[in-house]
Formats: structure tokens, sequence, C-alpha cells
């Protein structure tokens, strides 16, 4: 699970609307030096994803070859090393650096990557370095401690909090939420993975990349603990009324909430215990997030002694990458930290390898919650089969095979032409694939799982014997070569697109064997075991079928898990946290009692004490921010014309690297409001559901052959001025090698003109009945959005409409569809194909955009987009009197809710939204930077640190004219709301807001807005948003002259007194103090519960 420290603040940046198209955009394009990288395959290829148990979502499994390497058959290309490459590239293993403190072991150049590779060791400590040397200004900096937990109470979790709250020689409260806020960092973090914790940050600055520095290795090898900041982020006792020991007893603690939400699914729970069972003796057996149930019995001892012992030199994984100098790196850590350490034996810490079974093991039924909301409920088992596969640490062949499993996986998983596509989805015997399901290489050991969610229990036993018949299958047919080839073009064409995050994807894809002795390259390894797998295929005929045999067939180290749904399972964890507490209190003599209320008190008067944050290194907004915005040079003096057809194309030729990115936008304004509730449905299913040439499985095949996929989604454009009318618009979209971009296109055609919106029933029935689990088992877990979505939908009439698409009530029209079967497949094909008529036409292409690299490619773009014209029907059907889309916006009359929505989990996510201003109003500047002021200034002490939230913060969407506040993973609810309402308080008195407050909230809002955009983003929200550089130019002067009285009348003019939409996803447990509170109580598909009546 990713226990990420960066996830603990609500962003307070979010520029552009939410969108739910598939390609979001950042409003405002970004500025930065150095060439954006291509982007490492995370996850796998090209399909199913996830993780067994403990483990964060960063983990790359395999990085991806460019186009031309030898993944692909061709030879590596020759490429010119820019200086940073050279440099590294000219160290040679012996060599000393660092006046003699670091030796270098090997050196590597990866001409796939561009980029060139050294492995030292630290000579007095052990300590291992790998610095990735790259023409890429975003730099990158990790270091990580193989940290491995021997019980479920999140020693390794709760350390990695508690480490970054104070250091040797910054002794202040939390200096890493502070260097939020001082920093132009693209990247900040902490993370707990099942076996190593590891701090990484990158940033574009240099000053500020060795700022960061400083403060990172001082957290890490020499913080505070303090007893204090355990009670705070572990876990503490706390009376009700903190200084009265007659009030109730409870327990709190930031990482004890968070794990309270992140094991608060049914999807958790499950895989959870799948790692659980397939581990039975390795630490991987083990939660490092922490169970809620175990986490109390942590003592601060437990955890100075893991510090003590995990976070030395010895144990050490260091990590650099970009343009930046080594030596300079390397003599400032060994300054700041490595000089004060002598060498640690740390063999005790290796993890061991898993006792692999001798023999076929029984099922395990394991008790899980129920999801929010389900279409059946006689189908809620869950059942997955799992197995322990290639140990990537001692197998010879592992990359290789390891590789070749990932291909696998995809070829199992991903599409409907999948093998368990067909053999499990089309049964009908699940509702989706069960928690867990893929491939997972992010541990020494890899594994494999797969199964079905929603089934019905006497079935169980069946999904199991499909399982096998498909693995036996393989063993026995192997893979034909051409989906081979389709998911190794995937492959090429992951490589050559152009990413920001390179380096992190580096730096989290080599720790998960790194950390165990094993190779720090493996995830620039995937052009070299590509090209093996391609020699593999063409020596041995039988290479699938012998690699299905042995890691399946023969495999013994396999485990069968069953999920048995209990409506009461969050219940019963509340009843036995209650009991425990109870029988605590029950305990406690008056001595232990005044030391709970003089332990509160104090961490109360810490929390509120000032700091003197003078003592963190910063950057100042005159000297990093340029006042000029990074302009892209879009080209929208071009028209398509295609007979008497004329259209309006923006160009953005950028260094895209070969691929070639397109956009058509078709105007849904005027489309029957009717069908509103069926947008989303509509751009999901465009190619789903085959053609007039091809049917839905052949399609799917052949889009993976020849493109980077093609995809849809709805959106609306909003007017900058607040004057003109909102655009509702279905953005098509494609991207492809360019020397596919031809073929592409005329897919695009075949499918805009062709989509089998009517004939095939089954198809729509499967795609519902998976839809409607997912919405319900995702309400829970995306409990912030939602309660953020439902309260902005009752203020502004965009958000109404997203949220009638997106929100609680397509949830509940998901569940009906998928009950009513045939009548619910019915109505939905009718309303698609409605949708397609009316929308699908020339008439109502407003707009069309490329992006690749300039010459040629802009032409044979050009010109395939004036054929996608062509093909299209030249008008389509008409709403006549029917109420459209824009009639519905127009009439949308703002009620600002007041509502609680129950949802079955232990923790609640609460939101506050107000309507303020348009883009262009000047205003809209300082509201934003009020956003970042009042989430790092206020929220951040008084929801996480005092209330004990996960998270919490303050965005302005300066496009969408929203304010809101919120909370993530909260144990409370109405005192989370009154924090709101007194930050807007506090924030309209003189004297609260302060310049160094501006200061920092400036700092804040330009790492978002010149964060670094791909180049096929760039010129992007001139497209979407209309947002021309005069308008981003007005908007970036406005922020740099903002003022703090500015803020604070913003404050007092659209905060205080007004009255918010309030909305909360929380526990059952509420509901009845929620409705004495004059709240809405609504269930999980945003049905009004009524209160019982007793006769």
């Amino acid at each position: 699970m990713s226990c990420a420290r960066a996830a603990l603040t609500t962003r307070a940046s979010q520029i552009c609307p939410t969108s739910r198209a598939r390609n979001l955009v950042r409003a405002h394009d970004s500025a930065k030096r150095g060439m954006s990288r291509r982007p490492l395959l995370l996850g796998g290829v090209a399909g199913v994803t996830a993780r067994l148990g403990s483990g964060f979502a960063a983990n790359a499994v395999e990085a991806a070859p460019e186009k031309g390497s030898t993944a692909v058959g061709g030879d590596a290309p020759a490429a010119v090393m820019s200086p940073a490459v050279a440099l590294v590239a000219s160290l040679v293993p012996g060599q000393k650096l660092a006046n003699g403190a670091f030796q270098v072991v090997s050196v590597e150049r990866v001409p796939e990557y561009s980029v060139a590779v050294a492995e030292l060791v630290h000579v007095k400590t052990g300590a291992r370095w790998m610095h990735c040397g790259a023409d890429d200004g975003n730099n990158v900096f990790n270091v990580a401690f193989r940290t491995t937990p021997t019980d479920d109470r999140g020693v390794a979790h709760i350390l990695e909090h508690t480490a970054l709250c104070g250091s040797e020689k910054y002794p202040i409260r939390d200096p890493f939420f502070n260097m939020l806020r001082r920093s132009l960092s693209t990247f900040m973090n902490a993370m707990t993975a099942a076996d190593y914790t590891c701090y990484p940050f990158a940033t574009m600055n240099t000053t500020d990349y060795f700022n960061l520095l400083g403060v990172y290795l001082d957290a890490a090898f020499f913080p505070k603990l303090s007893y204090e900041d355990f009670l705070q982020e572990g876990h503490r006792l706390e009376f009700a009324s903190k200084e009265d020991s007659k009030t109730e007893l409870t327990l709190k603690g930031v990482v004890f909430n968070e794990m309270k939400g992140a094991m608060g699914s049914q999807s958790a729970r499950f895989s959870r215990a799948l790692s659980a069972e397939l581990f039975p003796t390795s630490t991987y057996h083990h939660n490092s997030g922490g169970d809620p149930v175990a986490i109390p019995d942590l003592t601060h001892d437990d955890l100075l002694k893991f510090h003590a012992t995990h976070y030395h030199p010895s144990n050490a994984r260091f990590y650099t990458y970009g343009d930046l100098p080594l030596e300079a790196t390397l003599l400032k850590t060994e300054e700041l930290a490595l000089a004060r350490f002598d060498k640690l034996d740390v063999s005790f810490l290796e993890v061991a390898d898993e006792k692999r079974f001798t023999s076929k093991q029984q099922r395990v039924e394991v008790n899980v919650p129920t999801d929010a909301v389900v279409p059946d409920q006689n189908k809620q088992t869950t059942v997955s089969r799992a197995y322990l596969m290639v140990n990537q640490i001692k197998e010879p062949d592992a990359g290789l095979e390891n590789f070749a499993l990932v291909v696998a996986s995809d070829l199992l998983l991903s599409g409907p032409q999948a093998y368990f596509h067909e053999s499990l989805l089309e049964s009908g015997l699940g509702s989706g694939f069960a928690p867990g399901t893929g491939y997972s290489s992010s541990r020494r050991e890899t594994s494999f799982a797969v199964g079905l969610k929603g089934v019905a229990a006497e079935d169980v036993p069946t999904v199991e014997r499909k399982i096998e018949e498909t693995l036996h299958k393989i063993a026995k047919d192997g893979f034909p070569r051409e989906r081979v080839d389709a998911v190794m073009h995937q492959v090429e064409l992951s490589a050559a697109r152009v990413s920001t995050n390179f380096g992190l994807g580096v730096a989290f894809g080599a720790m998960g064997t790194w950390v165990h002795g094993g190779d720090g390259l493996r995830p620039l390894r995937t052009p070299q075991n590509a090209a093996k797998l391609q020699l593999a295929l063409d020596a041995d005929p039988q290479f699938w079928q012998k690699l299905f045999k042995k890691r399946f067939v023969d495999n013994p180290h396999e485990v069968t898990v069953v999920g048995v749904p209990d409506a009461e399972y969050d219940a019963k964890l509340e009843a036995a946290e209650k009991a425990k507490v109870a029988a605590i209190a029950s305990g406690l003599s008056e001595e232990k009692k005044k030391r709970i209320v003089t332990e509160a008190i104090d961490l109360v008067t810490s929390q509120d004490a000032p700091q003197d944050a003078a003592v963190l290194p910063t950057l100042k907004v005159a000297e990093a921010v340029p006042r000029e915005i990074k302009k892209w040079n879009s080209d929208v003096s071009r028209t398509l014309v295609s007979g008497t057809i004329k259209k309006p194309v923006q160009i953005d030729a950028q260094p895209t690297n070969g691929v070639t990115y397109v956009n058509v936008v078709f105007d849904m304004s005027d489309l029957p409001d009717r069908l509103t509730p069926y947008l989303d449905l509509f751009a999901d299913f465009v190619t789903e559901l085959g053609t007039k040439q091809r049917n839905y499985k052949d399609l799917a095949q052949y889009e993976k052959l020849i493109s980077g996929g093609i995809g849809a989604g709805v959106d609306t454009r909003q007017s900058l001025d607040g004057v003109g009318a909102t655009e509702v618009f279905l953005s098509m979209s494609g991207s492809a090698l360019d020397r596919n971009v031809s073929d592409t296109l005329d897919l695009m055609t075949e499918i805009a003109t062709g989509a089998n919106w009517l004939g095939e029933s089954d198809r729509v029935g499967l795609l519902l009945s998976r839809r409607a689990a997912s919405a319900g088992s995702g309400v829970a877990s995306n409990g912030m959005q939602y309660a953020k979505a439902f309260a902005t939908s009752t203020i502004s009439p965009e958000s109404e409409l997203d949220y009638r698409t997106a929100g609680l009530p397509h949830v509940a029209m998901l569940q009906r569809l998928a009950r009513e079967k045939k009548g619910g497949v019915a109505e939905v094909e009718k309303a698609l194909s409605e949708i397609a008529a009316f929308t699908l036409t020339s008439d109502k292409v407003s707009r069309l955009r490329v992006a690749c690299v300039p010459g040629d490619a802009v032409e044979i773009a050009v010109a395939g987009l004036e054929k996608f014209l062509g093909k299209l029907p030249a008008g389509g059907a008409a709403a006549g009197k029917e109420t459209t889309v824009t009639d519905s916006l127009a009439a949308f009359k703002p009620n600002p809710s007041r509502a609680f929505i129950s949802v079955p989990q232990q923790t609640n996510y609460c939101a506050a939204a107000y309507k303020t201003v348009d883009y262009q109003h000047a205003d809209s500047a300082p509201l934003y930077l009020l956003g970042h002021a009042l989430s790092s200034a206020y929220l951040h002490r008084e929801v996480r640190e005092k209330g004990g939230a996960y998270g919490g913060g303050a965005s302005a969407s300066p496009v969408e004219g929203i304010f809101a506040m919120s909370s993530y993973r909260d144990p409370n609810t109405t005192a989370t709301i009154e924090a709101f309402e007194k930050a807007a308080v506090w924030a309209s008195v003189a004297g609260n807001l302060t310049p160094e407050i501006l200061e920092e909230a400036h700092l804040k809002a330009f790492k978002a807005i010149d964060a670094p955009l791909a180049p096929s983003g760039r010129g992007a929200s001139l497209f979407t948003n209309m947002m021309d550089d005069a308008s981003r130019q007005t908007f970036r002067d406005r922020l740099l002259d903002c003022t703090v009285e500015q803020m604070r009348v913003c404050a007092t003019k659209y905060l205080v007194n007004q009255t918010p939409a309030l909305a909360i996803v929380g526990a059952p447990a509420n509901v009845d103090k929620m409705r004495k509170a004059g709240y809405l109580i609504l269930n999980a598909e945003g049905i009004e519960i009524k209160e019982e009546v007793v006769a």
C-alpha cells in the first residue's frame, strides 16, 4: 500500500477544472530546462497492474526500449552523448571520488535511454550509490533503507512519518511540510514499501536541490523522533475533551487513521490476505503500513530501536539522476551525514526467501468488508489464485523470465482479446477481476494472481476450474506470435513517449531488487530482456509452453483465497476498538489519567507553539520565479479543408520523439439533456463494442498493434471571463508512432463512423456489470472526490453536470442497469446510439489538434485528419424542442448542500465549497494563493496535526470559480467543518496572513504552474480551455503582484459569512449525530435515508 508522505496534504492547486477525459491537461503550460525523458513502463507492459499486499504504486516493473532498439529487432541507435552523460561514461571502476570517500564499482552506458549509469560504494560505511547521468534538468535524489517488518504494528511506516517531524539541524516541527512551501520541487515524498522505506525528491532548481538534500539527509540520519511526534503521527490515547478525564477515552494518530482508511475497503483487505497467505514465513506476510488493530501496540522505544538498526548508511541505497555533476552531491552527502558513521553489520536485515510449498495448499477463506454498493446481493464473494514465481536475486535467468511473465500477464489480462477476459469475465461468473489480479515484480520474489469478484459462493469451484483450464491451455498451445508482437509494439511505443518523470521511474523501479543486493539497473534492462525474449521465441517454439509448465502447472507454491463478505465487518472493528479502549479506560489509575491529560495538553501546546522556520533554507520568489510565461508557439493559423468542410486545427510542433498525438473536439452543447446521464458510458464504450468491419476483440487487437490507443472523454469548457456560454464537448484522441499515424487515423474514422452501438448486447451487459461493480466498490476509497463533487454540484452548473455523469447518481444508475440486465442493456444501447447520431458528425467538429515533431509528421497527420473529416456524416439528429444540455446549464439554480453520505468504512471525508469568480477576474489570482496559504498556515495544523486526519487543505480552481476545503481519512466530522469556518475567519483577520506566508504560497503556486510538461501537452491549455498567452500572462502577473491585503480581502469577501456547500462521506456510526446536526442523510447511491420512526 502506498504510504506516501506527500499524500498527507490536499492539493491546493487546481487551475483547470477537473476533467473526466482520459488525457488530462494542465491549464498553465510549464517551463523547464533540459529535455523531457521517455517514460518507464510502470507495472506491466500495457495491461492490468496490481500488487499483492504492501508495496506502492510508484514501483516500476520494467522499463521499455525506444523505437529502433534491440527490443524490436533493430540495432541500438547511435547517440551523441550530452556532457552530463559523457561525464558519467568517462568514469572507470576503481576510481575514487569526493576526496576518496567513494569508489566507482561499475559504469554502464544505456544508449536506448541516452543515459550512463555508475554504481559506487562509500568506502567507510559500505553505503551503495547509483547515479544516472542524463540530459535532463529535473534532477532526482532518493535514499532508501531496507526495512523489514516482523509484525503488523507499522513501525516502518510510523518511523517514515516521524523522521520528517524535525531533526538535529532543523529541530522545528515538521520540516518536511515546511519545505513543501519553501521549494519549487517537482516531487517531494516519503514512502513505505513492503520491504524498504525511501525518501525521494526532484527539482529543476540547483539551489533548491541542495537545500532539499540537506533537509532530507538530516531527517533520515539524525531525526529527533520525539515522544510527542510519535503520539501525533503514530497513536495516542486521548479523552474526548482533552482536559477532562471523565469524558470518553479515544484512540488517535495520523498513521492510525490513515491505515483505518487504507484498510477500509474490500479490495485492500482481500489483497492483504492474499499476500499473507502467499508469503506465510517471510517479511511480506506482514502489513508494513500497519494494521489499525495492531498499531496501538507499538511503543516509542520500539521506534527508536528500529531507526538505530535500519536507518544506517550501511543499510542505505542512494540514487541520483539528472544533469547535475555527481561530485558535488557526493561531497555534500559526505559532509552532512556519511562522515559521521562507521560500518555496521546489517546482514541480520537480509530478507529470507519464502519457504516454497512442496504440495498444493487448501483453499483459505477470509472475511472481508462488503462493497458500499453491489448490484446483486447474492454475488459478493471474491476468489483468487496466486502463484509465487521468480526469485529475482538468486535465479540466473531472472531478467528474461521476469520480462516474459510481464508480457504474458498482458496477454492474459489486458483487453477483450485476453485469455482470462474470455474464460472468466465473459463467463458471467463474476463482475470483474479480483483485487490483486496481475503480475507483481516489486519484491525480491515475483508473483501472479488472478480471480474474480462478485461471485456467487456456489460458483467458487467453477472459477478455480476455469483458471486452471486457461493456464493449462497456454501450457499446451502457447501464445500466437502476432499477439506477442502487438504487446512488443506497446513496449516500443511506451518508450518513445516523452515523459517528465523518467528519473523518478528509475528510482522506484531499481529499489525493489537493489535493496536486496540485486541489479540496480533493472528498470533499464528492458531493451536487453526484450531482445532476449525475441531470440528465445525464435529459437524455441515451445518457449511459452515450457514457461507456463514451470511457473504455473508444475508450481506447487500456489494459494487460493476466498473472500467471504461480512456486512458488519467495519462495525465489528469499531466495536472491538471501543471495547479495547473501554477496557483500558476501566483499568486506568488516577495517575495514568492525569498523564494522558498532560500528554494531550503538551501536544497541543507544541502544535500551537511558534516555529522558527527561518532555520530552514528557502528559495526566493524574486530570484527563482520568472515573470514571463513559457510560450509554446502553437500555430492556430491553419484550417483543415475536406470538400466543403472547413475546420480550425492547432499545430503544436514539439520534440515528441517520433510519436504523433491528435485530438478532435465534437460540440455536444445541443444534445438533449435526457441523454446526459449516459455521456461517460458513451465515451468509455466508444472503442469497446467493435465496428462494422471488426468485432470488438479484433478491434482491440488491431488498436494495440498500430496505435498507442484511441479514446474519448466528455468535458466542459467554461468561459474565462464568466460571460460566454459553457461548451460541453467530446474529445476523441489517439496517438501513434509516426510510421503508423495514417493507419491510426483510419481506425479512428472506422470507430467514429461505424461503432456497433446496437447489436452487441452481451458485450454491453458485461461492460455494465464490470462498471457497476467497480463504481460500487470505489465509493469508499474515493470518498474525498465524491464529497467535493457533491458539494460543488449544488453551487455550480458545470459541476452539477459532472456530478450527474460521474457522481453518486451515476453509481446508482449503474446498479439499476446491472440489475435490470436485458432491460438495462437495451436502454443503454438506445441512448448511446442516439448520442452518436447527435455528436459524431462533421458539423459538430469544432476544432482539431496535432502535436508531433516538425516537418513531414505534421503534414501526414493533417492529411489524415482531413480524410477523417471527409468520412464523417455531414449532419446529425437535432434536439428539436427538447431541453438541451445548454438549456439545463442555463436553468441551474444554486442551493448549497448540507449532506452526509453514509458509506461502510471507519473514517470520514469532509468538504466545503464556495462559488467565487471567473478566471479573468482580478480576485482569481489572490484566491488561488489563498488556497495555498490556508492549507499550509492553518488547515494542516488544525485538521491533520490536531484533528488526526491523514490530510486536509484548501484549493482554488480559477477556471471553475470554486474555492474548496477538504479533509482525507478523517476521524472527525462536524469538528472539521468548524475548522473550515474558522480558517476563513482566521484569514480575514489582519495580521494572520503575513508576507512570509504569501511568499510560501507563491512558491507552492508556481511549483504547480511551472511543473515539467511533456512535449505532447505543450499548448494543450490553449486548445482545451482557449487560454491564450495573454490571459496566462495576466494571471501570472496578478499572482506575482498579489499582496497580503488582497488575500485577506478575498477571504472576507468570498468565504466569511457565506453559506458553503457542505458534504461528508463518512462512517455509518455518525448518521444519528449528523442527522441531529441538520444534515441530509444519503446512502452510497445518493438516495436519502429516512429516519426510522419507532411506533
